[in-house]
């Protein structure tokens, strides 16, 4: 529940920080591009463990 939590969080922030001109958009979608690799890469090591487990 907090890893949703902060990462919801995190989006807010760099949204937030785009429109303020902190931040250029290259940046911002570097950051979310990796974010949500390394998400897809985590969830599938996590199905990957459970079939494992479920199976072996």
């Amino acid at each position: 529940m907090m890893e949703i939590i902060s990462g919801g969080l995190v989006l807010i922030g760099l949204a937030y920080a785009e429109n303020r001109g902190w931040l250029d958009r290259e940046k911002v979608g570097f950051v979310v591009n990796v974010g949500m690799q390394a998400g897809i890469c985590g969830s599938l090591l996590y199905f990957i463990h459970q079939l494992s487990i479920w199976f072996l």
